[in-house]
């Protein structure tokens, strides 16, 4: 048997000679993986996802930054990142009230546990939009689950403004309430089909590997 075969020698160049040689064998192996994946996630219990939408702005006639200068004297502007933590009160507030929403949804669904919940629920900002969005098994419970939290956050903040400890300069409106979900989703989907052809691909390596290394072909005999 030749140097090749010896299962303590390695030959790097051979190695992945032999795998570039064997890619379509790595390919079915990915392929099957995600497509395994896919069925796995259809498999489980559709969710409804429900979608509420909030507006945020900065109404820059409410700030005064006449005569004000920084540390270097220069004069004061609202830079990005002060916009961009201004806004941030959007997502404090709403994150705020998440056990209050937690509670709701408790009563809703009484088999809820946080961790779940904290798994199924979204709050992320596109420019000047933050969403708020849910999972549930049931469209119903997903819809008002998402209203209550957004209407909840609402007041939380209208109520901070009017105490003065959130800026009375950041407008926010609830623009979108969520409306009945009417087709599901499938939660990481997209995540478990790369999961999928990633284990698959690894496995086609190992397996085209261990034949090269491990089972003797009739050329490579002496």
């Amino acid at each position: 048997m030749t140097e090749k075969n010896n299962p303590g020698t390695i030959d790097f160049i051979e190695t992945m000679n032999n795998l570039f040689r064997r890619w379509w064998l790595i390919a079915v192996f990915a392929i099957v993986g995600g497509l395994l994946a896919l069925a796995f996630s259809a498999l489980k219990p559709p969710k409804y996802e429900a979608e509420a939408i909030f507006s945020a702005s900065i109404d820059y006639r409410d700030i005064n930054f006449e005569n004000l200068v920084d540390e270097t004297e220069s004069p004061l502007t609202f830079s990005q990142y002060d916009i961009d933590m201004a806004l941030s009160a959007v997502h404090t507030v709403l994150l705020q009230v998440r056990d209050e929403a937690f509670t709701f949804a408790q009563s809703l669904d009484p088999s809820l546990e946080a961790e779940t919940f904290e798994n199924n629920m979204l709050i992320e900002r596109q420019l000047g939009l933050w969403y708020l969005r849910y999972r549930h098994e049931d469209a119903q419970t997903a819809q008002s689950i998402v209203n209550y939290w957004a209407e909840l956050g609402i007041d939380v903040m209208k109520a901070g403004q009017a105490a003065e400890t959130i800026e009375p300069y950041v407008l926010v409106e609830l623009t979108s309430e969520a409306s009945l979900p009417q087709s599901p989703v499938y939660q990481n989907r997209n995540t478990l089909a790369l999961a999928g052809i990633v284990a698959g691909f690894a496995l086609g390596i190992l397996v085209v590997d261990i034949q090269y290394r491990f089972i003797p072909r009739k050329e490579q005999v002496a």
